[in-house]
Parts: C-alpha cells; sequence; structure tokens
C-alpha cells in the first residue's frame, strides 16, 4: 500500500470527517419521528464531536499546506 504524504493525510482525514458529520445528520433526521429529544440529543452530541475533529483537521491541513509550500 502507497504511503500518503502528511497533507495528503490530513485532507482524507478532513473528508472523513465531514462524512461522518453527514451521516450523525441522517442519523438524528431517521430517529427524529421516533423520539425527537433522543434525535436532539444525539445530534448535539455528536456534532460537537464532530465540529471539533473538523476545527483540529482544519487546522493541520493549514499547517501542513504553509509547510509543504515553503
Amino acid at each position: 500500500m502507497k504511503s500518503l504524504s502528511p497533507y495528503e493525510s490530513a485532507k482524507r482525514e478532513l473528508v472523513m470527517t465531514i462524512l461522518y458529520m453527514v451521516v450523525i445528520t441522517f442519523q438524528a433526521v431517521y430517529v427524529a419521528p421516533k423520539s425527537l429529544s433522543a434525535a436532539i440529543v444525539i445530534f448535539i452530541i455528536f456534532q460537537s464531536i464532530g465540529v471539533l475533529m473538523l476545527r483540529h483537521y482544519v487546522k493541520k491541513v493549514r499547517e501542513l499546506k504553509e509547510d509543504q509550500s515553503t
């Protein structure tokens, strides 16, 4: 298996985080008709985790992009 550069790896992790957030949103929408309170809890907890991951990977991609350009 080909080894990815740190920049490419960080970009892949960023995309996977966005996909994670999309999946959690669809799961919350699917659960909402059955239990609105459970859907709200799922959405808030998992999306807040997703936002933290997203911030981390965006910062990581920016740093690696700057290092790569110099």
